[in-house]
């Protein structure tokens, strides 16, 4: 769960980053933009969250190798390796759709208004927010104030530093 919701915030944030400086000039976004846009920002994260996730789970493989030998592991690749690079594989898959799916929130609604994409931005906030907190409505506020503080954030740079004119 914590890689779908992630690679939407992610995607969301970075998107936001990289279109701020068209989107608030009321320039628009073409679909080919869009697209390319969200296959970059999702790849990207998919990558990093592989190079995160096989880390960690090579030190779980290394953790439970050791407590179940009671010695440094000597061995070759095992079944141990093979399921943690598989769940690795899957979590950067995860993170690469959902990524995709947060960046094409911002940037479809953009390609039809560039006004479209701040209230697609707030519902994303809202779900994602709700998605997370489950029924404390006190996190869910803290959520949605994080959330929608990193996209300001995102946006900021993206307007100090424009990539897209």
């Amino acid at each position: 769960m914590r890689y779908l919701l992630l690679g939407v915030i992610d995607g969301l944030i970075t998107a936001g980053t990289l279109s701020a400086s068209l989107l608030i000039r009321g320039g628009e976004i073409g679909l080919d933009l869009a697209l390319s846009i969200a296959v970059v920002v999702s790849t990207i994260s998919a990558l990093t969250v592989f190079v995160a996730e096989y880390s960690h789970q090579m030190s779980e493989v290394r953790e439970t190798t050791y407590k179940l030998m009671l010695r440094e592991e000597q061995r070759g690749w095992t079944l141990l390796h093979t399921r943690a690079l598989y769940a690795t594989a899957r979590s950067a898959l995860l993170n690469f759709a959902s990524s995709f799916v947060g960046a094409l929130a911002v940037l479809i609604p953009a390609h039809f208004t560039p006004h479209a994409a701040v209230a697609a931005v707030a519902v994303v906030v809202v779900v994602t927010s709700l998605a997370l907190a489950g029924s404390s409505w006190r996190e869910f506020l803290e959520l949605a104030t994080m959330i929608a503080l990193a996209v300001s954030v995102g946006v900021a740079v993206g307007l100090a530093f424009p990539l897209i004119t």
